[in-house]
């Protein structure tokens, strides 16, 4: 079986602005002497673990305080989230719900696990509240509950979902290295926030360029597949 597993941030969606937000107002509250975080800062550490996110934008914190920091920075972005949500990349939610009915679809994101549970809860669009990213993900992994590199944790879900074949797609070098060392296929989405290095890279500025690149990848669809993806 064939699986498609997609990174989340700078892939799926973008809460840049969000997460800037509850930042600022995180070290408001904490009292923290720094400029103000800015959305280029947020751009820059995402990818990374959470707490290592906290450890680059606040290198100079003692230890004594960054739990403190970390646990307050995480209060407010869950509320944000839940308050303001995520804004999908265009054409996401249409093509997701396409490809969910043949492929199955996965996500693997260094994320926390409560923030990977708030995006699977999002409605998968506005005009059909009832269906949710729960419902067309047949699998998901973070580092937040296993505590464990992308790598394995693409592995992992490859595993036991007895995939024979993946593609892993997301946003950043660190993505393609990853696909790289749990040896799947690697497709770079030029429109998120990060770069990729690699002489063969197929890379999509568009999330329908993502879906044209699968389609070459994958076994040739049918017919009727390909007339549905393209009215999208």
């Amino acid at each position: 079986m064939v699986g498609v597993i997609f990174d989340l941030d700078g892939t799926l969606w973008n809460i840049s602005s969000i997460c800037t937000d509850a930042w600022n107002q995180a070290i408001k509250i904490a009292n923290i002497p720094r400029t103000t975080i800015t959305e280029d800062d947020i751009n820059r550490v995402s990818g990374l673990p959470f707490i290592e996110c906290v450890k680059s934008i606040f290198p100079d914190i003692g230890e004594e305080n960054l739990d403190k920091i970390y646990l307050l920075i995480e209060e407010w972005e869950k509320q944000e989230i839940k308050t303001r949500g995520g804004t999908l990349y265009k054409g996401v939610s249409e093509y997701l719900d396409t490809l969910s009915g043949q492929f199955p679809l996965f996500l693997v994101s260094n994320c926390e696990y409560w923030y990977l549970q708030a995006f699977l809860s999002m409605p998968l669009n506005s005009s059909n509240t009832s269906k949710t990213f729960r419902d067309i993900f047949v699998d998901s992994e973070c580092f937040g509950r296993t505590q464990k590199p992308k790598a394995e944790n693409i592995i992992a879900i490859c595993q036991r979902n007895s995939l024979k074949k993946a593609i892993y797609i997301g946003d950043t070098e660190s993505d393609r290295l990853a696909a790289m060392k749990a040896e799947v296929d690697f497709i770079h989405v030029s429109y998120g926030f990060g770069y990729a290095e690699s002489a063969n890279l197929k890379s999509a500025a568009s999330f329908s360029e993502v879906v044209d690149i699968l389609l070459t990848l994958i076994n040739p669809p049918s017919v009727a597949i390909e007339s549905k993806l393209s009215r999208i």
